[in-house]
């Protein structure tokens, strides 16, 4: 079965440390942007080789992470991460790509950036669950700045 699933991801909220921008740091806010965009990068390449190692390397030690299955892929750490990926790639991704095909930063302090990310998966071998539309009525009365994987 082949999937073509393109999700903007209102978050891969990469809320690094990054280093603060002195006065008239404007080109360090473009290299702290680059180097939000190489993560992106470095994940396609990651995920394309099926290594769970590389994956789970661009994480915090203490991540959470949602998969693409939803309540049950809620996964609490690097080490969990990485586990589970490198049982889930030869099962149901072993002919998954991963295509990153935007990538917009947006600082919300010189420290903190959030990256919205549209990419496309084809070939995965799993039913995507959508969070948003959970999380919409679940939160009624609340508004969402971040939607993880739909």
């Amino acid at each position: 079965m082949r999937f073509i699933r393109i999700a903007h991801l209102a978050a891969v909220a990469l809320a690094l440390s990054l280093s603060p921008i002195p006065a008239g740091g404007q080109a360090t806010q473009a290299a702290d942007s680059a180097a939000i965009v190489q993560l992106g990068t470095s994940w396609q390449h990651a995920w394309n080789s099926r290594d769970a190692d590389a994956l789970a390397s661009l994480l915090a030690e203490d991540a959470d992470f949602v998969t693409v299955l939803g309540p049950n892929g809620w996964l609490k750490g690097r080490a969990r991460f990485d586990s589970v990926h490198a049982r889930m790639f030869p099962r149901l991704f072993s002919k998954s790509v991963w295509t990153m095909k935007e990538v917009n930063v947006r600082f919300l302090r010189p420290d903190i950036a959030i990256a919205h990310v549209l990419w496309t998966s084809t070939g995965d071998e799993v039913r995507h669950v959508k969070q948003g539309r959970r999380a919409k009525e679940s939160l009624r009365g609340w508004s969402r700045s971040v939607t993880v994987n739909g």
